[in-house]
């Protein structure tokens, strides 16, 4: 039992820096391609807010409309790695919770 506990906690803890990373790297490759199809630096704040508008609602702007129609499968996995993001670090809690009440393995 101790076993399968530290194989899920490591587990769980790759999910979270995995996720970190695919954020970090496709933020960075997607404002990118906007810097090179509308101009400027690929850390201009609008490009920014149309990659955050183009994984969580309807595109408003240009940039993120161009986002959607150009690169769907990138912004799939950014909204991906968004969710493991906000659901792994809990997960991970509750383990280590169980773990150390529930099992002794801590």
């Amino acid at each position: 039992m101790i076993i399968a506990f530290w194989v899920l906690a490591a587990l769980l803890a790759f999910a979270i820096l995995l996720a970190a990373q695919m954020r970090y790297l496709l933020s960075i490759v997607l404002r990118r391609a906007l810097a090179a199809k509308f101009g400027g630096k690929h850390t201009d704040a609008e490009y920014r807010t149309a990659l955050y508008e183009a994984g969580r609602k309807a595109p408003d702007t240009d940039h993120a409309r161009h986002l959607s129609t150009e690169y769907p499968v990138p912004l799939s996995h950014l909204a991906l790695a968004r969710r493991v993001a906000l659901v792994a670090p809990g997960l991970l809690l509750i383990l280590v919770l169980a773990g150390r009440f529930g099992l002794g393995a801590i």
